[in-house]
This record gives C-alpha cells, structure tokens and sequence, in this order.
C-alpha cells in the first residue's frame, strides 16, 4: 500500500503586512510634519508686524493626526479559531486548568454572562463565543468536523492536565510516523483538540517511506496494528530522523486548525483560488483520498482532510455545519472578500466598518466554514468599543398610552 506525500521540504513564506504597515506610518509622520509646518505659516504673520492679537482673527487648531492602525492586529495572526460553545465563562475557565490558556478579554451580554471571550493559548489567540441564533455548539450539532492542534512543550504533561481538567480521552498518546507524540481529547463542550509534541524533523520522502510500512501493517491486519508485548520500536522507525530541536515545527504556532471536509481535493482547490493559500504538503491514500494535506494562509497553517466515518472524523458537509469559524485577518478585507465570493463562497454579512474597529463581512465556502474575514482600522479600549455597542443598541420602545 502506497502513500504519496507531495510539496516542498520548507513551506514558502509571505511578506508581512508590517511592510504595508511601515508605509503607512511613514506617510502619518509626514502629514503631522506638514500639518506642523503650515501652523507656523499660518501663525508666522503674528511674529512678522501682522495686525494685533486683539484683530487678527484666529486660525483654528489643526485636526489631531490619528495613527493607522495594523491590518492584524498585535498578538493576532492571520488565522484565528472561533468556537461556538454553551457557557462561555465555563469553557474559558476550561481551558485556563486544561491549556494554561489567559482571558485577554471577555464581553457581557445583557444578562451580565459573557457572550464572547478572547483567549490567548501559547502564541496563539482563540476566540470563544457563546451559541445563539444561527449558531450551533458541538453538544446541539451532535459533534464537529474541526481539531484544534496544540503543539506543546510536553505532551504527556498537557494531556493528564487536560483530563484531570474535565476532557475525554478521543485518541491516546503514541509516537507517531510524521514525527510527533501525539493524541486527541474531547472538551467538555464537545470541541476536539489534539495535542502534539514534535520529536523528529522528517523529509516528505521520509514520510512517505514510514507511512508505507504504517498502513502495510494496518492493511494485513485489518485495523491498526497492536504493539508487541515486550517494549518494541515500531517498524516505521527503522526510517530515522533528525532530533527536533524545538516542540513546535517550524513555521507552525502553539494552536494550528484542522479542517475535515467532504472533498479535500475540492476544499484545497478553492482555498488556493479563492485565497491564495499555498500548498506545503498532500499526503494521500491509495484510493486517492487526502490524510492530510497543510495549507499556508500568510503567517498561519491550515490543516485538512477527507473524512473517515470509520475513524470517526466528520465534515461540516455531513454533521450539518460547523460550531468552529474562522477569523481571517488579511491587508485588503474588499478585494479578499470580492475574490472569496467570487470564487464560490455564500455571503453571510455584508462587509462593514464595525463597531470593535475592523471592517468586517462574512462568507460560508463550499466546504461548509464560515469566514469572518476582517481588515483591523482603529485601535479601541474595551471601554469604548462596550460605549460603541451600546450606542448601536436599538432604543427601548416607548411605552404606549
């Protein structure tokens, strides 16, 4: 049984929107240089034998320069998970025991609970948002067809804290053939998390060679193959790789999403159009069907794979929707959003200046995922955007007499 494994050794990186962020510092700093210069002009003819002070008519102050704001914001990358759960509050609370995750923000809904939450996990932010109308948790849909993958320092450390913590165990922690200690638990809410250490640096073609002898020994067997009673190295690891020299891959952060889809051929395609994303790795079956396959989107992976009911793993196409969004943060929302759409995506919202300060819209792909694709534009307090919020707030009807 063959397994191909197709891209290049080291994903191709992007160009940072710091760049276009420079630029546009540097043209601030010569409006408020010029706006500084023509006050002095306006005011020179006071110092020069002008009409008095008591005469002159006074020029108004120039208008404060605000400073743009980054098109990500800092701390944010280009790809930020959005969970749908029941009870906000509780599942942050979660994942402070289970991850060491820390609330970096949290906003009360009407009833004082928080509706939405902001979380930060190693170097990654998660956004945790409470189920309403039109959106539905993994414990209403009946399940989910997205993993959030940590890679941590120590994988065996973070597993026990995690089910000490409330989570179930979906796959225990064993070495794996692509070269990380890995397993999966379900939370409390229902979203699935996988938990990986990375051991070994591998070459695609290393991959390939230890996923070969893998599935040969699941295929003769019929299921995965049950290891020796005595302590023995699996037969894969006679393909030897180099120490890793840090848990984390390179290029990958503390929490990377993986998507399970109904076609992942399909899925990859569109992303590619739609997005620009690029293909690092494809790692098939023999029947054609995707393992596994890892996207870039700017400074962030995106993993995918086709479903195996028999594995358990289910798309939005099958479960009927997704309780796990995507947060898209790029340089130009208008033209990424026209291009998303265009390309075969369902608008969901309008693109708008919001009130939190980015400009924001929304589109679900064929997948079955939503995207809020968003362009940040002003830096806010959470005084202000609370202050916002509540200005956009329809006002109480007048009592009728």
């Amino acid at each position: 049984m063959q397994v191909q494994v197709s891209g290049p050794g080291h994903p191709r990186a992007f160009l940072s929107p710091s760049v276009l962020a420079w630029q546009r510092r540097a043209r601030s700093t010569l409006m408020t240089i010029r706006t500084a210069l023509l006050s002095l002009l306006a005011f020179a003819p006071l110092a020069c034998g002008a009409p008095s002070a008591d005469t002159a008519k006074p020029e108004p102050a120039p208008a404060p320069v605000v400073k743009p704001a980054k098109p990500i914001p800092d701390n944010f990358r280009a790809i930020t998970p959005q969970l749908t759960v029941k009870g906000v509050d509780a599942a942050v609370d979660f994942y402070t025991r289970a991850f060491a995750a820390k609330k970096l923000y949290s906003m009360p809904g009407p009833d004082g609970k928080a509706m939405h939450a902001e979380i930060m996990i190693g170097d990654s932010v998660v956004f945790v948002d409470e189920e309403m109308d039109g959106t539905k948790s993994p414990l209403t849909l009946g399940g989910s067809p997205a993993t959030l993958h940590l890679f941590v320092a120590n994988a065996d450390q973070v597993h026990a804290a995690a089910t000490t913590a409330g989570a179930t165990t979906r796959m225990p922690l064993e070495d794996q053939f692509w070269g990380d200690r890995y397993g999966e638990v379900v939370d409390p809410f229902g979203h699935h998390w996988a938990i990986g250490q990375h051991l070994e640096d591998l070459s695609a073609e290393q991959i390939q060679q230890r996923a070969t002898i893998m599935f040969a020994a699941t295929a003769r067997t019929g299921k995965k193959a049950k290891p020796a009673k005595a302590p023995a190295e699996p037969a894969w690891k006679k393909i030897a790789g180099t120490p890793a020299k840090q848990p984390v891959p390179p290029g990958y952060h503390t929490v990377t999403l993986a998507l399970t889809v109904n076609k992942a051929a399909d899925a990859i395609d569109f992303y590619k159009r739609a997005f620009g994303a690029l293909e690092v790795e494809r790692l098939m079956t023999p029947d054609g069907k995707t393992l596994r396959a890892t996207l870039e989107f700017g400074d962030s992976k995106l993993m995918l794979s086709d479903e195996f009911p028999e594995m358990g793993g289910k798309s939005a196409t099958t479960l009927g929707g997704s309780p796990v969004a995507i947060h898209y943060y790029i340089a130009d929302v208008d033209a990424t959003f026209a291009k998303v759409t265009g390309a075969g995506a369902r608008p969901v919202m309008p693109l708008a200046d919001m009130f939190w300060g980015d400009r924001y819209g929304a589109a679900t792909d064929p997948a079955g995922f939503t995207w809020g694709m968003a362009t940040h534009k002003e830096d806010l307090t959470p005084e202000q955007m609370a202050a916002r919020m509540k200005a956009q707030q329809p006002a109480p009807a007048k009592p009728t007499t």
